[in-house]
């Protein structure tokens, strides 16, 4: 995925050939290795490499984080912050210098059930947040305020967006082919 502003690009994809394996290795090619999950060696991680181009100077991140992660729509850059979701955890970084601002558990909104969220989207005063049976809208600090779920996974198998977002509301489908409207209060409309 690539996002940019007016201060930067930068570029996010998985990088499968580095591991928490080769953490002690100097023979690689990133220039910061953040490890906020403090994973040790042979644990199954998975490495999102961030390419950050200020435009003026260029580095190379490596974020490692839980094996069972998306490198798509895993990441919303606001002005010099770019929030990376791995599945439960946001990690929010600097990327002038590549440094971790802060570090958000998400999991167990509720006492019973923990999502493992692939997709993080800014919208008005938060962030809508996709995990295969729920949608959950945080505010700007990650609280929740509000989650919804359909019937089924949220998925579409005959190439139809099954996500969209306009200036009102999220339309969602599901695997059997369900339509959901909800508007930012997280109230279904249809």
């Amino acid at each position: 995925m690539v996002l940019e502003n007016e201060k930067c690009c930068v570029e996010i994809k998985a990088d499968y050939a580095y591991y928490a394996c080769t953490l002690e290795s100097t023979d690689n090619h990133y220039d910061v290795i953040l490890n906020p999950f403090d994973y040790k060696r042979n644990e199954k991680v998975k490495t999102l490499s961030i390419h950050v181009d200020l435009f003026e100077k260029e580095f190379h991140l490596a974020l490692l984080g839980p094996f069972y992660i998306y490198d798509d729509n895993c990441a919303v850059l606001e002005d010099e912050t770019l929030s990376v979701l791995q599945g439960s955890v946001i990690t929010q970084i600097g990327i002038t210098d590549g440094t971790i601002i802060r570090h958000i558990w998400l999991n167990c909104f509720d006492d019973d059930f923990c999502a493992m969220y692939f997709a993080i989207y800014r919208i008005n005063n938060g962030y809508v947040l996709l995990a295969e049976t729920e949608i959950t809208m945080v505010d700007l600090d990650f609280n929740k305020k509000w989650s919804f779920s359909g019937k089924g996974i949220f998925a579409s198998f005959s190439g139809k967006h099954f996500l969209e977002i306009s200036n009102n509301s999220i339309c969602l489908y599901d695997f059997e082919k369900n339509y959901y409207e909800i508007d930012f209060n997280g109230n279904l409309l249809r």
